[in-house]
């Protein structure tokens, strides 16, 4: 059973760096209908946990530590929307978005975050986004994207309440560079100094931080896309998967 599930993540991790990584612009439909399914897979289903019980290690998942993020928001009054993020947008790593009410001078004093490696359950639980004086964590995300945003099924009679928070500020907040701004009505544009083209809301940069910090899964503390050997040449990746604008050297790995 181990053998079959070591292999399903090999190709899985495969995928997730074929379809969510490009030089410059990437399909953003392919956040929902790639990513969401696979992460579900191995993080809400416990793909993930059961691999790692199977083989007698302990798993974990690396992501950026907002924790003071969250004091933050809480503490102030002027933060309106804020999203986590993290992966790479025009070639640089993208982290900590936010949006000031109007009439609120200078900007957020947010501290730089560091990646830490979170227990499973615990990268679960972990608040990513915020908006309309609500929180959201990675699994509000994940299971809105799995279950109401089509990623795995469509369920437009799913009426729970923190699906209806996450539809509002998905309806409110779009995400794009300060080179590519549209003209849209009704939405407040979060713009970041940058020239991608994408357009994109939380839940999907969100959803691909998800996936980027499934791709570096660790087991006892090892990354596992390089025990996998990712690809049919028997090569992996130096670093750390960086979803999103990024160009990946392919490095031979000794033998195990």
């Amino acid at each position: 059973m181990s053998d079959q599930l070591v292999e399903q993540l090999r190709d899985d991790i495969r995928t997730l760096i074929d379809k969510l990584t490009a030089p410059t612009k990437f399909e953003v439909s392919r956040i929902r209908n790639v990513s969401t399914s696979i992460c579900r897979r191995w993080l809400i289903d416990k793909g993930i946990i059961n691999l790692a019980f199977s083989l007698g290690v302990t798993p974990s998942l690396p992501a950026l530590d907002n924790a003071s993020h969250v004091s933050d928001v809480e503490k102030w009054s002027h933060v309106e929307f804020y999203t986590l993020g993290g992966i790479s947008l025009a070639g640089q790593p993208i982290n900590s978005i936010y949006k000031i009410r109007a009439g609120f001078p200078g900007h957020a004093a947010f501290s730089i975050p560091k990646k830490i490696d979170f227990p499973p359950a615990r990268f679960l639980r972990r608040k990513c986004a915020f908006g309309q004086g609500t929180w959201f964590t990675t699994e509000n995300v994940l299971r809105y994207m799995a279950n109401k945003a089509g990623g795995v099924h469509f369920d437009n009679m799913r009426e729970k309440a923190i699906d209806e928070r996450i539809d509002e500020v998905r309806q409110r907040y779009m995400i794009n560079s300060s080179a590519h701004t549209p003209k849209m009505s009704g939405q407040i544009c979060v713009e970041i100094e940058s020239d991608f083209e994408e357009q994109i809301d939380f839940c999907f940069l969100e959803m691909m931080a998800i996936a980027q910090s499934l791709c570096n899964v660790r087991f006892d503390g090892k990354r596992v896309v390089h025990m996998l050997r990712i690809g049919e040449d028997n090569t992996g990746f130096g670093d750390d998967i960086l979803l999103g604008h990024t160009h990946h050297i392919r490095v031979n790995l000794p033998e195990t």
